[in-house]
């Protein structure tokens, strides 16, 4: 009898057998049950193995929502694939669509562990650009105070962004990690077949996603409110499904399921003594929403089905860096319902076998040249300028980073909300569509700013901005900004920057200011100046340039400066000065620092001359160097700073408008802020720091730095044994509203200082 006829028979078998069941009286049951048992246990094994190829009941995974909870579900998985027990539909909320939709892909459990483990979670839910990724005009901003929360500007009036995050660097990881099934649209024929949940903001209604972009489903059903913007999709708003259907035990069951293994790692509701702030209000009525669509879903379970909840402790929906404990404890409730798994395992062969056929259905983008590039771009940019951008062109082979730095170029030109890309086949030719959303709420903006420093002694100063950004103002990317600071350096400045190609390499900049700061003389004794004006002047400023790539520009380009230096302190025979001043001016520079305040890696480098004419209008000649080196190197959260400062005066005399300023906080920590003053300056600095906690939003470290430096106002008498020691202790934090310091400095001389330091003014 062969292997189709014996599972033939044994079918028969169990028709009978329910027949019996049903028609005869009990008085007979044990006698043909047995009988019927031992002629069902008289075939031999290939008899079970071909009911359970052709016969065995189908499984599904239901896999709830729970963020950085959700990792346990890999865990059970995991212990799934050990058992041999096969997975033949999934549906997934949230974190489970994430884990459900990448083991439906193909990915095994080991793998999806892997990436969870290895992946930047704060990273993650940040769209902006990292540091070093941003174009050098970017990095500019870095040196304002400038809050990196921006309002919309446009022709309706002020407008918000819908969420703190759009998802793009989301994008790009799930797009990577589903790659091998870029090119499937109907997730029934994904490897498993698959199903995302997610809910229509506007009706509240349950979306079952069973078609499209495989990426892009995903990230619908983990759009949380308030952290990602509502995905756009088939004409619908969609949000994290957790409020629908959280535990999507129902549509598994719809897909086909006979036997649902559902896994529950959604949060437990705060008891009442927990309740103890707004926050946890508003999370606990988020979780009653969940909750009760979840309640619902576990009690159409039945006796065949398996149901587990690992116990996650304290385990927090936001706690992507206990990911791997996650997935231990996943692994751990599977362990403890092994007896009930047992039934649903099967044979090794045959299990082999259906994972074979689930990896036929993978697709690998091996040597696949690409044949065109599409773009999608709905703003005013020239497409040629994406193009350039993007850099990715038809006749390349296919690769992935590559495409990812793209994209990555393309959405750090500051326009678009979102920046994604899919792999089509037309024609049997594979190409790129590149879809580039400007920013709903506007690409125009306005920003804010606070500058705070006080010493503790008396000596205290403030500055609030604000600043409006235009672009594009023209297909190249042109940007025209306009601000305003108040406070102890008042000032105004309208600048416009402009690329002179689509490629931006080449650009133009200009821009006037109005600036009034003061500006102390001292003698031998720094304790307190001899001399101090309140100088103000309007400066117009004129560069052409070439970028190089993100890490470096370099230019050339004229200054014209008129002003007035009015007597604050001193001597009643000091007298008001006016000045004007011209130079031409030369700068390089090199910055890929990785942070400008709290710096863990890069290096950033500058060289400029300054070469001041009478036939520009100056009172008198003189010539100006400047050099700056900085470099910073991390081991885990330990990280190491050195720099050095250099400027000398090299021919005539410096104008009281452009000479060289030290103290204050990190610039000889001790003395009071630019207490000295001269033609010639040096700094040295080597500072340690520590990163003691990280979060999507902040960062706070402590560290230590020694510095060495000095000014002069003739260059002979420069010299090392002049040189002021400088020590400084603090502690900082970065944040969104920008570095806050609080530190203590030491300055040679008996000199000391504290500080409470919070950003960086626009002028200074």
């Amino acid at each position: 009898m062969d292997v189709i006829e014996r599972s033939t028979y044994l079918i028969a078998i169990l028709k009978v057998q329910r027949f019996i069941l049903f028609f005869l009286p009990a008085l007979f049951h044990s006698f043909l049950l047995l009988m019927l048992s031992v002629l069902a246990t008289s075939i031999t094994t290939p008899i079970a193995s071909a009911q359970e190829q052709f016969e065995r009941p189908k499984i599904g995974l239901a896999l709830s929502g729970g963020g950085a909870r959700g990792a346990a579900h890999v865990g059970v998985i995991q212990v799934l694939e050990e058992m041999h027990i096969p997975i033949d539909y999934i549906a997934g909320t949230s974190m489970g669509a994430i884990v459900g939709g990448l083991y439906a892909s193909g990915m095994s459990s080991d793998d999806i562990a892997k990436q969870m483990e290895q992946m930047d979670w704060i990273s993650m839910f940040q769209d902006k650009p990292t540091r070093p990724e941003r174009t050098q005009r970017l990095k500019d901003d870095d040196n304002t105070y400038l809050f990196e929360g921006r309002v919309g500007v446009s022709a309706s009036g002020l407008n918000f962004a819908k969420a703190s995050v759009i998802g793009q660097k989301f994008d790009l990881v799930l797009k990577s990690l589903t790659l091998p099934v870029i090119e499937i649209s109907d997730f029934d024929n994904l490897p498993i077949p698959f199903r995302a949940v997610a809910m229509d903001i506007t009706t509240g209604e349950e979306v079952i996603l069973s078609e499209g972009d495989l990426a892009l489903a995903m990230h619908a059903s983990m759009a949380i409110p308030g952290v990602f913007s509502p995905v756009k999709l088939n004409d619908k708003l969609l949000v994290d499904g957790g409020a629908a259907n959280n535990l999507p035990v129902s549509v598994v069951r719809a897909m086909g399921a006979d036997i649902v293994i559902a896994i529950d790692i959604s949060t437990p509701l705060l008891k009442q003594d927990e309740l103890k702030g707004a926050l946890s209000i508003i999370s606990q009525l988020t979780g009653l929403l969940t909750r009760r669509n979840t309640e619902a879903q576990i009690k159409t379970l039945t006796k065949t089905d398996v149901f587990i909840v690992p116990d996650l402790g304290a385990i927090e929906t936001m706690s992507f860096e206990l990911v791997t404990e996650a997935i231990e404890k996943g692994m751990s409730a599977a362990e403890i319902q092994k007896q009930e798994l047992t039934i649903l395992s099967i044979d090794k062969e045959h299990y082999q076998s259906h994972v074979d056929e689930q990896s036929g259905k993978t697709k690998q983008h091996v040597d696949t040249v690409i044949h065109f590039v599409r773009f999608e771009n709905d703003s005013k940019l020239d497409e040629q300028v994406l193009r350039d951008h993007f850099g990715v062109k038809a006749g390349q082979p296919l690769e992935l980073d590559k495409i990812e730095l793209g994209i990555s170029k393309v959405h750090g030109l500051d326009i678009f909300e979102s920046v994604t890309y899919d792999l089509v086949t037309e024609q049997g030719k594979t190409g790129i569509v590149v879809e580039a959303k400007q920013k709903t709420w506007g690409t125009d903006y306005l920003q804010a700013g606070i500058e705070l420093s006080s010493d503790f002694s008396g000596s205290s100063s403030y500055n609030i901005g604000l600043a409006y950004t235009a672009k594009p103002i023209n297909k190249l990317n042109g940007e025209w900004r306009t601000g305003v600071q108040l406070g102890e350096d008042p000032g105004v400045f309208t600048e416009i920057y402009q690329p002179l190609d689509s490629g931006a390499r080449y650009f133009t900049h200009g821009g006037l200011s109005w600036t009034n700061n003061v500006v102390s003389l001292y003698n031998d004794d720094i304790s307190r100046p001899e001399a101090a004006y309140d100088v103000a002047e309007w400066k117009l400023r004129l560069a052409v340039g070439r970028n190089f790539g993100n890490w470096g520009d370099a230019r050339i380009g004229v200054a014209r400066i008129t002003g007035n230096a009015d007597v604050s302190i001193g001597a009643p025979a000091l007298e008001d000065i006016d000045f004007d001043d011209g130079y031409f001016f030369a700068k390089g520079r090199v910055d890929t620092i990785d942070n400008l305040d709290f710096p863990r890696f890069g290096t950033s480098a500058s060289l400029e001359w300054l070469g001041s004419s009478d036939s520009l209008g100056a009172d008198n000649d003189y010539d100006q160097v400047n050099l700056e080196l900085g470099h910073a190197r991390s081991w885990g959260d330990d990280s190491v700073i050195a720099s050095i400062g250099y400027g000398s005066t090299i021919s005539g005399d410096t104008p009281i408008n452009n000479r060289y300023e030290l103290g204050g906080f990190m610039n000889l920590s001790g003395l009071n802020r630019d207490q000295l003053s001269g033609q010639h300056f040096a700094l040295i600095t080597l500072a340690y720091q520590r990163r003691f906690f990280k979060s999507r939003f902040i960062s706070t470290y402590a560290g230590a730095a020694i510095q060495a430096g000095d000014v002069w106002e003739d260059k002979n008498d420069m010299s090392t044994t002049d040189l002021l020691a400088s020590g400084t202790l603090f502690v900082g934090t970065d944040t969104p509203v920008g570095p806050i310091y609080l530190g203590f400095g030491h300055a040679e001389g008996g000199h000391n200082s504290g500080y409470l330091f919070l950003g960086r003014p626009f002028f200074k």
